[in-house]
Parts: structure tokens; C-alpha cells; sequence
């Protein structure tokens, strides 16, 4: 009889079940724009018609792996976040970047 993933999770030790539930938890909010477009209910005309640009343009910014900051800062704000960026060095820990806290507003 074929076991399902949920029995097998269950046998593991209790520490290796909270490794895998938090390593599960960041990867579910690692998304794409697009993704996270449609996670919040927005159209790609929505979004343009917030941003003040086309469709066409809203298509083509959540393809793009390379862009400026500020559009990313606006692309979030217009979805009514706040963007966030942190640099993280191995051995130092996690950094927040505070100069781009100002931008999308």
C-alpha cells in the first residue's frame, strides 16, 4: 500500500519536521512578479492602469530578470506593498538597505 507524504513527514524526528516546514514556508513566498500579480487579484491592465503605462508594458516588465530598482519599487507600491531590500553576507548576517526606503512613493 502506497504511503502518502503527510504519514511519511510524521515519522521523522520532530527537529527535521520544523527544518522542512520552514524551508516549505520560504519557498512558497519566493515568487515571481506575475505570480505575485495574481496572488493579489490584479490584472495585468489593472496594474497598467495604476502605473499609468500599457499592458504590453506590465507584460514586459514581469519577463525581465534585469531591472532598475526604483520600477521594481514601483511595480510593488502600485500593488500596494513596500519594497524591501536586504544584502546578505555569509558570516555577517543580514543588512537592510535603508536609502531605497523612500522609492515608489
Amino acid at each position: 500500500m502506497a504511503r502518502n507524504l503527510n504519514d511519511m513527514l510524521r515519522e521523522l524526528p520532530e527537529e527535521r519536521q520544523s527544518r522542512i516546514k520552514a524551508r516549505a514556508d520560504q519557498l512558497f513566498m519566493e515568487v515571481t512578479l506575475h505570480e505575485l500579480r495574481k496572488e493579489l487579484g490584479l490584472s495585468q491592465v489593472e496594474l497598467a492602469e495604476i502605473l499609468k503605462v500599457s499592458q504590453a508594458s506590465v507584460s514586459k516588465q514581469e519577463r525581465q530578470t534585469d531591472m532598475q530598482i526604483s520600477t521594481l519599487c514601483q511595480i510593488i507600491h502600485a500593488m500596494g506593498g513596500t519594497l524591501k531590500v536586504t544584502a546578505s553576507i555569509p558570516g555577517k548576517g543580514e543588512f537592510k538597505l535603508t536609502q531605497f526606503e523612500e522609492c515608489g512613493q
